[in-house]
């Protein structure tokens, strides 16, 4: 229990952090818009704003309803702490696989000659620094599943 209520600020700014790093990583690739060249037009970009979407929901409702409740109700339920790492195993490995997507993609699209005539190459550019921000995120809610792993109850 002591190290949950210490950890508990350190889970809420990593959570804050995290939904930073997926609003700017999701802003930053839906508005980047090359002439008649978006992030529609490749199907890895369509899945990286789709794991930042899946990532803020995440995080904005463990931020709402479990840690600003956690913290003002001092409720440290076994459920509460369940969800919570299983949640962020989960998310953490969609948002993983949403950055190398993104990386994967931008350094075989960058390859192609042809794509980066035309000032195309910034539209990619703007594509690796997404998945930066999204891989950054990924960092954060791996610290988050291991802390949550141990606020898990000891049972023998």
């Amino acid at each position: 229990m002591a190290f949950w209520v210490s950890s508990s600020k350190v889970t809420l700014f990593l959570r804050g952090l995290s939904v930073l790093f997926l609003i700017a990583s999701t802003i930053l690739i839906i508005t980047d818009d090359k002439g008649n060249f978006r992030y529609k037009d490749v199907s890895s970009y369509k899945y990286v704003v789709g794991t930042g979407v899946i990532g803020i929901a995440y995080n904005f409702l463990q931020i709402i309803s479990f840690a600003i409740f956690r913290m003002l109700m001092n409720n440290d339920s076994d459920v509460y702490r369940l969800i919570e790492f299983y949640g962020d195993k989960a998310v953490s490995y969609i948002l993983a696989t949403g950055a190398a997507a993104g990386f994967g993609a931008t350094k075989d699209l960058k390859k192609l000659q042809f794509l980066n005539a035309d000032g195309k190459s910034g539209f990619f550019n703007i594509g690796y620094a997404s998945a930066l921000l999204l891989f950054l995120a990924f960092l954060c809610t791996a610290i988050l599943s291991i802390l949550s792993s141990y606020a898990l109850p000891k049972k023998v």
